[in-house]
């Protein structure tokens, strides 16, 4: 799994209504991607002849490049398409949807989230995620049917619904997620559902501190 990272500055434009425009994911947080189905929302425009280069490096695996602990949604997104992202990198080298699919659902799982929350960048309530972060970071084997099969069911399952934000707590969604890695993995669904509690009431996940009421 390689995390591209790119530049769109001084050579792309937007916004750009023109027919040489191509999708982009650029949105974080809570307006940003809110499903784990990856929706672009910028169109950029290449400003000179020829492809834009930087679609070289679309992928159809997209991961955060950094994001508020409390009020984004998800840690990466998938798509039939390929995009190129500003916030998001794309991920390449990983063999179709399928898999991309399959590494989505596993990366915003409790296990994921807390692996990539394991090397953070800048602070702690809003890390930031270079490409060696994700490059360093283990994940399933994304060669095994018998893998990528069922976490790319549960991807399709859950496309369209609308993801809660992380403050929002241990939903039904992400529980949805955990079972699915779980029963792939052969771990233990209650060990790691116990875990997505905990993790959903740190005070920088929560956006409170421990014992203080929220509503």
């Amino acid at each position: 799994m390689t995390a591209t990272g790119q530049s769109m500055r001084g050579d792309y434009t937007r916004p750009s209504t023109s027919r040489e425009a191509f999708p982009v994911l650029a949105s974080k947080g809570a307006a940003g991607q809110q499903r784990i189905e990856a929706v672009p929302d910028q169109y950029w425009e290449w400003k000179h002849p020829g492809p834009p280069p930087i679609l070289k490096k679309a992928g159809h695996l997209l991961v955060t490049m950094g994001q508020d602990t409390a009020t984004a949604r998800l840690t990466a997104v998938a798509s039939d398409e390929r995009y190129v992202g500003q916030g998001w990198m794309p991920v390449t080298g990983l063999g179709g949807p399928a898999p991309a699919k399959a590494a989505a659902v596993f990366l915003n799982s409790t296990p994921g989230r807390l692996l990539v929350m394991r090397s953070p960048g800048k602070k702690l309530s809003f890390p930031f995620y270079n490409p060696a972060t994700w490059r360093a970071l283990p994940i399933p084997d994304l060669t095994d049917p018998l893998i990528v099969s069922p976490l790319t069911t549960c991807w399709e399952a859950t496309r369209r619904e609308t993801v809660p934000q992380f403050r929002d707590g241990y939903t039904d969604i992400r529980r949805r997620w955990d079972i699915a890695v779980c029963e792939t993995l052969g771990w233990d669904i209650d060990q790691v559902a116990a875990l997505g509690e905990l993790l959903a009431r740190e005070p920088t996940v929560r956006g409170v501190a421990y014992g203080q009421w929220k509503p």
